[in-house]
């Protein structure tokens, strides 16, 4: 019985300790700043489309655009967030 259990408690300690170790790390690491624009602008015509942006940014996206015309400019975005 206690081959059985040591057999089968090791994998899930080990994968625990695991778990934890990662998650301390991500706490540890710094966060990243958002990409700039001149990084998101893919094709480099200065204008922002839904394809070039993702996460809140396209989820918001008909919001930002002020103008209405399909894309974002700079002068569109709102600040990045600050950490």
């Amino acid at each position: 019985m206690k081959t059985v259990f040591s057999a089968t408690m090791l994998p899930v300690l080990t994968a625990s300790m695991l778990a934890l170790f990662s998650l301390n790390t991500l706490a540890n690491e710094p966060p990243r700043s958002p990409p700039s624009f001149e990084q998101m602008d893919a094709n480099g015509d200065q204008v922002l489309t839904k394809d070039e942006v993702q996460g809140p940014l396209l989820n918001d996206f008909d919001r930002f655009d002020t103008d209405h015309n399909g894309s974002l400019s700079e002068a569109e975005l709102p600040a990045p967030p600050s950490h």
